[in-house]
């Protein structure tokens, strides 16, 4: 997953894990106390927020491992209620490595689960109130402080484990299923599925938090909808980007460009068509000013056409390029390629 943003996770450092940075997210305190609140429990609250990240921990600790195994090493993680978020987004050729990582997790949390399971049964304690999703055991009166910890453990590791079988990024197994798209598909198209895929998902545990009264569902299906939502919108850029450098490579190929910038001498060329009206015509002032300035030099001078219009334009936006790159190209900028790409491409047909 993308590094996710700070105004969706308020999160706080709490030291390192084998190497790596940890932050914890505010969504956890928030959990045991909305927890508490609910049962009018401050002990329950206390317990929940305890065991909820001491499990977490484990679970990275887990992730890690398997990662250092696989050469990879995140620049930190940070944990909230269902899991965990890589701040820095994995290159297209780990994916496959951190796809095997999470498998790793999940494979563990089904045999923690299952050890706790054996346990409570074995102990007499085990109830079916136990295994219903986001849901937190009413303490009995006669539970002494090992039995609801017990419990309380269990329910934390059974509804990770669920969570982390949600099928959209950054649970586990939404990691699994965009790596299989990555191997089938083109690296953005299937980053742009996983994400409208996790969009939907996101948005039926809306409804069904709405549906069901689950307000624990609600807030996991809203806050992993607001995760969706800036995937989808780092996709869009990425594509856009990806589209406006085909632009260029298509044009500097109908215009015979090459991606070196241009010297005193190819100016003064006298083939060079678009020489005489870069260096008569306007100025382009630095960009220390903090802008590009074009002026005529010419006070007295007929209106340019439409073509020199665009050859101004197409200059303009070529010297851009040259001087800070196609990361520094705007949205109309970009437009303005797209459309001149376009049109000499059409006018390379009628030839």
């Amino acid at each position: 997953m993308r590094s996710s943003p700070e105004s969706l996770i308020a999160s706080l450092p709490i030291g390192t894990l084998l190497g790596t940075p940890v932050r914890l997210s505010a969504l956890i305190l928030v959990a045991a106390i909305a927890a508490g609140w609910q049962q009018w429990d401050p002990v329950a609250a206390v317990l929940l927020l305890t065991t909820l990240v001491i499990a977490l921990l484990l679970q990275s600790l887990v992730w890690l491992v398997a990662a250092r195994k696989q050469g990879l090493y995140p620049g930190s993680l940070q944990l909230w209620p269902g899991g965990r978020i890589w701040t820095e987004a994995p290159l297209p050729q780990d994916l496959l490595g951190y796809a095997r990582c999470s498998v790793v997790v999940i494979v563990a949390g089904c045999l923690s689960t299952a050890g706790l399971l054996l346990l409570l049964w074995h102990r007499e304690l085990l109830t079916s109130s136990l295994l219903l999703p986001l849901t937190l055991p009413l303490p009995a009166p006669t539970d002494d402080f090992v039995t609801r910890g017990l419990r309380l453990g269990f329910v934390v590791n059974w509804n990770l484990l669920l969570v982390s079988l949600f099928p959209a990024r950054p649970q586990d197994l939404g990691h699994v299923l965009h790596v299989l798209l990555c191997r089938r598909l083109p690296y953005l198209t299937a980053r742009s599925i996983s994400a409208r895929l996790g969009m939907f998902c996101s948005a039926m545990c809306v409804l069904s938090g709405f549906v069901f009264g689950q307000s624990s569902l609600l807030a996991f299906g809203a806050f992993l909808t607001l995760l969706q939502y800036e995937e989808l919108r780092s996709v869009n850029e990425a594509t856009l980007m990806a589209r406006a450098e085909q632009r260029f490579k298509e044009l500097a190929q109908l215009l015979e460009l090459d991606d070196e910038p241009r010297s005193d001498a190819d100016s003064e060329d006298d083939d060079d068509l678009t020489g005489p009206l870069f260096e008569n015509s306007f100025s382009f002032h630095s960009e220390k000013e903090g802008w590009i300035n074009m002026t005529t030099r010419d006070d007295v001078q007929p209106r340019p056409s439409r073509e020199e219009r665009d050859e101004a334009e197409l200059d303009a936006i070529l010297t851009k390029l040259h001087a800070s790159g196609r990361d520094s190209l705007n949205a109309v900028e970009i437009g303005i390629l797209n459309r001149l790409s376009q049109r000499f491409r059409q006018r390379k047909v009628r030839r």
